[in-house]
């Protein structure tokens, strides 16, 4: 295993609360201002990580039927061909990774979600979808090709959730301030113990262990909601880490899904990624 790549599954177990922004904003970040390698995984049957990258790059698969417009590229990659993989070994990368290039010359890649993968939990191929992500990686040695890979998580207990933890070093928790937030956490600690003990052969060599708790479209008014969280007492017994810098609440993220950060000269935003990803790295060293 490369102790230089980190497998990060970004999740909550609920919706809403800026996760899939959090995430693009975070590795789009990262590969255009700080030249790591990213490779994206959008694990959500909802594709909103991917439909993001298609609206910015002008890409589609041939199914989507939102957009026919003669300006935009078909691309064939997709979770759904790996999924449909009877042999690893024999699915070409092509397939499966879609790269792109950023503004200023930095590069990532994605492995697309389709709509259709919403349907993939029912089939008889259930059972071998939760090894497959790490199947994959380990087949084809992505952990020496990437820095940093992001997994995009559905907000529900599913075979998907299990696909993601099982080749992930750490988690990261996006919390929208919220009189709720609090039990959302605590379902999610108990989600991650229910699948990291019936796999624990998965977790031998790579714990997977909690990153923290990134509070999400924060506003100054969020104070209140935020120290109410991190004093909750059941959350102080789980020793729960709180990120010290928040993700900012912004409208533009919200209606434009094409909007990129790293795009723009945002002195608010970007510092407010700068601080995340900074934090992050500290993070995991100190884990």
């Amino acid at each position: 295993m490369d102790d230089n790549c980190k497998v990060i599954s970004v999740i909550n177990m609920k919706g809403g609360v800026g996760k899939t922004t959090l995430t693009k904003e975070l590795g789009y970040f990262m590969s255009d201002k700080k030249e790591k390698k990213i490779l994206f995984i959008d694990l959500n049957p909802q594709s909103n990580l991917t439909q993001s990258f298609f609206l910015n790059f002008g890409l589609r698969h041939s199914e989507d039927l939102n957009d026919q417009a003669n300006d935009t590229q078909i691309t064939e990659a997709s979770i759904q061909n790996l999924f449909d993989a009877s042999v690893i070994k024999d699915l070409s990368l092509d397939k499966v990774i879609q790269s792109f290039k950023t503004r200023s010359g930095g590069s990532f890649d994605l492995i697309p979600g389709t709509l259709s993968t919403i349907f993939l939990e029912r089939s008889s191929n259930a059972s071998n979808m939760e090894k497959s992500i790490y199947n994959f990686i380990d087949t084809h040695e992505l952990r020496k090709v990437y820095d940093y890979i992001f997994i995009d998580c559905p907000p529900t207990y599913s075979v998907y959730t299990v696909a993601a933890l099982l080749p992930s070093d750490f988690y990261l928790v996006p919390v929208e301030p919220g009189i709720y937030s609090v039990l959302g956490i605590q379902m999610l600690e108990k989600v991650v113990s229910a699948i990291k003990e019936p796999n624990a052969v998965f977790f031998k060599e790579k714990p997977l262990k909690n990153l923290g708790v990134v509070f999400t479209r924060y506003k100054d008014e969020s104070s209140y909601l935020v120290d109410m969280i991190i004093e909750t007492k059941k959350l102080k017994e789980m020793d729960i880490y709180f990120f010290n810098e928040h993700f900012l609440n912004s409208k533009k993220l919200i209606d434009r899904p094409d909007y990129f950060i790293s795009d723009h000269d945002d002195a608010r935003l970007s510092d407010s990624l700068e601080n995340i990803f900074t934090e992050i790295e500290e993070r995991i060293n100190g884990l």
